[in-house]
């Protein structure tokens, strides 16, 4: 199985890491490459990508789809592991609000990024042969999520 993956440091370096060592192949999505310690995998495919950029992740999952054809390995699923951290107060010590360009790159990154991604891979993964079994799975889709997402909570506003 292929899964396309972001992030190759972190949680989706973790996740890149592990679907290796079970002899998945891995099709690495991110503005930075992966370390040099699994960079020349023969599993390991790797497209620099800007996550905000539609035409970058049409193209990435251009590549992957070659790529199952080539590996003969079918499309298993995408995993979304980009995200960035921008905390910030809403209004600041000054009484300056929270930078909307910080809000709306947080966002691109963090939403509409991994929306995007998924959407155009799911536009494969459908075509994908169905498993044997009751649910007829074609495949995954997993969004990964900070928990920094339900601990900041009120401390924006303090």
């Amino acid at each position: 199985m292929t899964f396309q993956l972001t992030s190759s440091s972190g949680l989706g370096l973790a996740t890149v890491e592990d679907l290796l060592s079970q002899r998945a192949f891995v099709f690495v999505v991110d503005r930075s490459p992966p370390p040099n310690t699994i960079a020349h995998h023969p599993n390991l495919k790797f497209f620099k990508t800007d996550i905000t950029n539609v035409s970058q992740i049409e193209a990435a999952v251009k590549s992957t789809v070659a790529w199952t054809r080539e590996t003969k390995a079918s499309l298993g699923g995408v995993i979304n592991c980009a995200g960035v951290g921008t905390a910030a107060k809403i209004i600041d010590a000054h009484g300056e609000p929270h930078s909307l360009d910080l809000w709306d790159f947080a966002l691109a990154v963090n939403l509409t990024g991994s929306f995007n991604l998924t959407r155009l891979v799911l536009k494969h993964l459908v075509k994908v042969e169905p498993e044997e079994g009751a649910d007829g799975e074609r495949g995954i889709v997993i969004f990964v999520s900070s928990a920094a997402a339900v601990r900041l909570g009120t401390s924006l506003l303090t």
